[in-house]
């Protein structure tokens, strides 16, 4: 007797509805992920200090977007780079009068562990997101951009296109350093 044949019904059927959702989750990430060059998704949604924000407040500005969680190693390695970044191009200027927002969007389960963070490594700028998801996919910011793990950054133009997706830091600071208006 089969291995399958000795499942019974029940378990048969769970099984085939996990493969169908793996493999229907596999191709909305593939066709749901936008790419270089794409319009990035729009969205609205509210700061930690209280404030709404929506990305087209940011329009006219480079913008690094930056998922994260203070539940992630990876992510905690990467915070000293992003604070660097801020501190290199908070007073640069790139053409056309561009600055440079940075927006994080941490992916939370609950509490205040994000604070501790955003205290420990010194994330000043204004635009801080907190979202509160048991699963990275249950954020529709997240779902929007195709992030399915953490940390995922982009770069955004100022006409509201992807630049980079799903990029390094050093390849989002090489860009930067190749369009900054030098004086």
């Amino acid at each position: 007797m089969t291995f399958y044949k000795i499942l019974n019904r029940k378990f048969q059927t769970v099984f085939f509805f996990i493969c169908l959702t793996s493999i229907l989750g596999v191709l909305y990430y593939l066709f749901n992920n936008p790419s270089n060059g794409e319009k990035a998704p729009d969205f609205t949604t509210e700061l930690v200090n209280g404030n709404n924000y929506s990305l087209p407040n940011s329009k006219g500005n480079y913008v690094i977007l930056y998922f994260w969680g203070s539940w992630c190693g990876p992510c905690l390695r990467n915070a000293p780079k992003l604070v660097q970044l801020n501190e290199k191009y908070k007073s640069k200027t790139f053409g056309l009068e561009s600055k440079l927002d940075i927006i994080t969007i941490a992916l939370e389960k609950k509490g205040e562990k994000w604070k501790k963070v955003v205290d420990k490594f010194g994330f000043k700028w204004e635009y801080q997101i907190v979202q509160y998801h048991n699963l990275v996919l249950s954020s529709s910011i997240a779902n929007n951009y195709g992030v399915f793990n953490i940390p995922s950054t982009f770069l955004i133009d100022p006409t509201g296109n992807i630049v980079l997706s799903k990029t390094s830091f050093l390849e989002i600071e090489q860009y930067l350093d190749k369009i900054i208006i030098k004086l």
